[in-house]
C-alpha cells in the first residue's frame, strides 16, 4: 500500500467501490469469527493463502482494505462508518459514571490480621491480604471458595499466597471499597440517539455493583491521598470466548495508570482473571518517596482532605502528587481489542493543593476551578473528557480490524462516549482534564471560536502531574495514546449562544504514525481523507447550568467565579546524577514471543505476529513473553536515568512506564515543549526516530511491572517488557525476583522467570539474587478466618 493513500475510502467514491470495501470488511470478520470459534487454524489460513508466511493478511481483494481496488488504481480502504443521520453537536456530552465509595470496617481476624468488611447486606467476602485463591488451593472441595459461575478454580483470580498478598496491608489499610462488574453492555447503549443500539457483546463495559450490566460513558472513581481503596473488580463476561461480537477476550486484568501501586494491585503482572471470579485490588494512595522523604508527615502539602475542611497528613514528597489518571484492561496481547470495547475508566486523585475546590483558602489549596458545594471533589467545573475514535460495520456495531499490526485508526470522534457532542458551560473558568484513550491515534487539540480564531489555554498539569508554573498556549501539542492534559480554559470572554469547540489538528493516514499537524485553520475545514480531523465537540456558553455535584442546585452566570490560575503550582525535582543509565529502543523487527510449541505466555490468539521488539542496552531485541525480565531495579531509591529511543523511521510510539514517572530531561530528533521541560510523566511521544531522556527513582513496592508502547496494537504485537522491582521493606518477598504466574480457569500455577543478559543493571553481578520457590509462594500460613 502506498502510505500516502488515506485509510478510509472517500466520501465522493463510488457505490460499487463502498460494496467491494464493505465486502472485504466482511471477510476480514469472518475469519475472525472462524479463528474465535476454532472452526480454523492459522496453518489452513497459510495453506488457503490467506494469510503471509509471517502471519499478516494476504494482500488480495476482496479481504485486505490495502490490496488495490478492483474498480480503481488505489487500495480498497476501509468503508466509512454509517451515520445513520446524525450530525455533529447533536447530542449532549454525558459526565462520566461517578462511583459512590463503600465504608469498609476493619476487623481482626482470628489470625491476627486485619480484615476489611463490606456492610452485611452487600454480601460480600471481606477483603483479606491474602487472596482467597489460598483456601482455594488448601481445600478445592469447599464451595464457598469455588468459582459460582463454573464450578472450576477459585473465585478470587488474584493468585495465591504470600507473593501476591497486599503488600503493606496494615499501612495501608483500606478504607473504602469500590464494587465493579465488567461485562456486557446494556441493551441501550449508543454513542447518538440517531444509531441503533449496540448488541450485548459489541461492548464490554463497567457497571457499579457485583452483577451489574455494563454501560457507557466511563466509570469514574474520586479518591484522595490519606484514604487507601479496595477495588473488587467481577468478571461477568461470557464464559464462551466465541462470544465477543468478533474481537475481544474475556479475560482481565484492571490495570490502575499510573498510581502508587504494588505489583499484585498493579494489573499488569500476567494475573488476568476469568468470568465468575473476582479480584481484589488494593489502591494504596501512597504519595512516592513516603520512605525517604518527609517520613513524619509533617508537610501539610503532602495531604488529603478529611471531609470537614482540614487536612490528612500523608509521608512523601508534595512534588509527586498526582491527580489525572485512569484504569484500563491489560490482558497481554488483548488489550486493543478489550480496551476499545469499553474496558476502561477515570481516576481523579485529590491531595492538599489539589484539593477540587476552589473556595477553600487554607495557604495549601490552590483553589484550581471545580466549584464549591462540596469539602472536595468538586466536578461542576473541573470535567474529565475521555477522547477516542471508533468505527461502525454497516449494520451500525463497533467494529474492530484486528489484522493490522501498525495500528487501528476509527472514523468516528467520541468523547464521554457519545459522539462529537455539546456541552453547556458558564461564562467562567472550567478545568478539563484530556485523556487520549484511543488505540492508534494522536491528538493534537486546540480551541476555536465561531470565527475560527485560536482560544488559548492554560497548561497546568502533564499526565497527572503539576507542572511548576502554569503554561498560556494557543494550541496543545500531539498527545499520544494514554497522555493526559489537564488545561483551564476562560469563558469568561463570551457571551450566552457563542460556540467554542474542540478541533483536532493532528491528520493521520494510518496507524503507524502521525502524518502532519494542521494549522487550526486547515483543521477547522475538516479532511476526507481522515475523518477525525476537525472540530469534534462543541461548548455552548449559557446562564444557567445545574450541579452535577448536588443535582437541584443550579449555578449562573452572575455567580462571582472563586477559582484561580495561581503563579507556582509546584516545585520543581532537581535532575541529579544517576547511579546507573539504561537504553531501551522500540524497533520493528522480528519478535519471538511464541516458543518451540507455537505458544506463548500468556497464551496469544492465534492470528497473532510480532513485528514489534524492544532492544535493551545494546542486547537482542525481544517481544513479550511474561516470563522473562528485561530489567532488575535491585534497590528503591537509586536514581537511573533513561532514555527510551524510537529504533526507526516511519512510525511513532508513545512509551508508557508502569508504577512510577520518570523527570523529562531532555530530547533528540524532536524539540522539547515547554509542557514537557523537567515535567514529571509516565507516556512519553518519542517521535519518528526520535529518543526522550528522563530520570527516574523507585520506591516503596516491589514485584513485576511492565514497560510498553501505548499503541495498544503495538503493545499487543507484541512491544512489551517486563520489569522486576525488589523491595527494601524487611521481611516482604519482593525482595527476591517474584515467580511468574500463569492463570488458568482451575487456578494459578507458577513458573521460574528467565533473567535476560540486559536484566541485570550494568555493573552489577547476580550474586545473591535467588528465584522465589512455588512452596514459598502458595505458602499461605493459618490465616483461615
Amino acid at each position: 500500500m502506498d502510505r500516502s493513500d488515506p485509510m478510509y475510502i472517500l466520501q465522493n467514491a463510488s457505490r460499487i467501490r463502498y460494496r467491494e470495501a464493505e465486502r472485504a470488511r466482511e471477510n476480514r470478520a469472518e475469519i475472525v469469527r472462524a479463528l474465535n470459534q476454532e472452526q480454523v487454524t492459522r496453518r489452513e489460513l497459510f495453506k488457503w493463502g490467506l494469510f503471509t508466511t509471517v502471519g499478516t493478511l494476504a494482500m488480495v481483494n476482496g479481504l485486505s482494505p490495502f490490496a488495490r481496488s478492483a474498480f480503481a488504481d488505489i487500495p480498497t480502504g476501509a468503508p466509512r462508518s454509517p451515520l445513520f443521520g446524525a450530525k455533529k453537536f447533536t447530542t449532549e456530552l454525558h459526565r462520566c459514571q461517578l462511583q459512590a465509595p463503600i465504608p469498609l470496617r476493619r476487623k481482626v481476624a482470628n489470625n491476627g490480621e486485619s480484615i476489611a468488611k463490606f456492610p452485611n447486606e452487600l454480601g460480600e467476602l471481606p477483603g483479606r491480604r491474602k487472596s482467597y485463591h489460598t483456601q482455594f488451593s488448601k481445600n478445592p472441595d469447599n464451595a464457598k471458595f469455588r468459582n459460582p459461575l463454573t464450578g472450576r478454580g477459585p473465585i478470587e483470580g488474584r493468585p495465591p499466597g504470600e507473593i501476591f498478598a497486599h503488600q503493606r496491608w496494615e499501612e495501608y489499610f483500606p478504607e473504602v471499597g469500590y464494587l465493579l462488574s465488567i461485562g456486557q453492555c446494556a441493551g441501550d447503549t449508543y454513542m447518538h440517539e440517531s444509531f441503533p443500539y449496540q448488541n450485548s457483546d459489541s461492548f464490554w463495559c463497567y457497571g457499579s455493583g457485583r452483577s451489574a450490566v455494563g454501560s457507557m460513558p466511563p466509570f469514574l472513581i474520586k479518591a484522595r491521598y490519606s484514604e487507601p481503596m479496595l477495588t473488587r473488580v467481577y468478571n461477568n463476561m461470557p464464559v464462551d470466548r466465541s462470544q465477543n461480537a468478533g474481537f475481544g477476550r474475556n479475560e482481565t486484568q484492571l490495570h490502575f495508570h499510573n498510581a502508587h501501586n504494588g505489583a499484585e494491585s498493579d494489573g499488569a503482572a500476567n494475573v488476568h482473571h476469568f468470568p465468575g471470579t473476582f479480584y481484589d485490588y488494593r489502591w494504596s494512595t501512597t504519595l512516592a518517596r513516603a520512605d525517604k522523604i518527609n517520613t513524619d508527615a509533617s508537610d501539610r502539602r503532602a495531604s488529603g482532605p478529611d471531609g470537614n475542611g482540614g487536612l490528612n497528613l500523608v509521608p512523601g514528597d508534595f512534588r509527586e502528587i498526582q491527580g489525572s489518571m485512569w484504569a484500563h484492561d491489560h490482558r497481554f496481547f488483548f488489550t486493543a481489542e478489550n480496551v476499545y470495547k469499553g474496558n476502561f475508566g477515570a481516576i481523579n486523585y485529590y491531595s492538599g493543593p489539589d484539593r477540587g475546590n476552589e473556595e477553600m483558602d487554607d495557604g495549601v489549596n490552590l483553589r484550581l476551578p471545580s466549584g464549591t458545594l462540596l469539602d472536595w471533589g468538586n466536578t461542576d467545573f473541573d470535567v474529565n473528557l475521555v477522547i477516542w475514535d471508533c468505527c461502525y460495520d454497516a449494520s451500525g456495531q463497533l467494529f474492530f480490524d484486528i489484522f493490522d499490526t501498525e495500528g487501528m485508526l476509527g472514523d468516528i470522534p467520541a468523547v464521554n462516549g457519545s459522539y462529537a457532542p455539546f456541552f453547556e458551560v458558564l461564562p467562567r473558568k472550567y478545568r478539563f482534564r484530556l485523556l487520549n484513550a484511543s488505540m492508534s491515534r494522536f491528538w493534537k487539540i486546540g480551541l476555536a471560536d465561531q470565527q475560527g480564531r485560536a482560544v488559548p489555554v492554560h497548561f497546568i498539569a502533564n499526565d497527572g502531574n503539576l507542572v511548576v508554573s502554569p503554561l498560556q498556549i494557543p494550541t496543545l501539542g500531539p498527545q499520544g495514546m494514554g497522555e493526559r492534559f489537564d488545561i483551564i480554559v476562560d469563558f469568561s470572554q463570551f457571551r450566552k449562544g457563542d460556540r467554542i469547540y474542540l478541533v483536532n489538528q493532528a491528520l493521520h493516514r494510518d496507524g503507524r504514525r502521525m502524518k502532519e499537524e494542521l494549522s487550526l485553520k486547515q483543521a477547522i475545514r475538516g479532511d476526507d481523507k481522515d475523518p477525525v480531523v476537525g472540530a469534534f465537540m462543541e461548548f455552548r456558553i449559557v446562564n444557567k447550568v445545574e450541579s452535577v455535584d448536588v443535582p437541584g442546585v443550579f449555578h449562573r452566570a452572575s455567580d462571582p467565579d472563586k477559582s484561580q490560575i495561581p503563579p507556582l503550582l509546584t516545585e520543581q525535582i532537581p535532575i541529579v546524577a544517576p547511579v546507573r543509565t539504561r537504553h531501551v529502543e522500540f524497533k520493528k523487527s522480528g519478535g519471538d514471543s511464541r516458543g518451540a510449541d507455537g505458544k506463548c505466555i500468556p497464551d496469544c490468539p492465534e492470528y497473532a505476529t510480532f513485528p514489534w521488539t524492544i532492544r535493551i542496552n545494546g542486547e537482542d531485541h525481544h517481544s513479550m513473553n511474561a516470563n522473562r525480565i528485561s530489567m532488575l531495579i535491585p534497590a528503591p531509591g537509586e536514581v537511573e536515568h533513561w532514555t527510551y529511543e524510537n529504533g526507526g523511521g516511519g512510525w511513532d510510539h508513545p512509551i508508557h512506564l508502569h508504577f512510577e514517572e520518570g523527570i523529562t530531561m531532555g530530547r533528540n530528533g524532536m524539540q522539547l515543549p515547554d509542557t514537557e521541560r523537567l515535567a514529571r510523566k509516565d507516556v512519553w511521544r518519542l517521535g519518528e526516530g526520535g529518543s526522550v531522556t528522563f530520570q527516574v527513582q523507585f520506591g516503596e513496592f516491589g514485584g513485576s511491572y511492565v514497560n510498553h508502547c501505548h499503541n495498544t496494537v503495538h503493545e499487543d504485537f507484541a512491544m512489551l517488557a517486563r520489569i522486576q522491582l525488589l523491595t527494601g521493606v524487611a521481611g516482604s518477598p519482593q525482595t527476591s525476583i517474584t515467580p511468574t504466574p500463569n492463570p488458568t480457569p482451575d487456578g494459578v500455577f507458577f513458573t521460574d522467570p528467565e533473567i535476560l543478559p540486559e536484566g541485570l543493571p550494568r555493573g552489577w553481578s547476580d550474586e545473591g539474587v535467588r528465584t522465589a520457590q512455588l512452596q514459598t509462594t502458595i505458602a499461605s500460613g493459618d490465616d483461615d478466618d
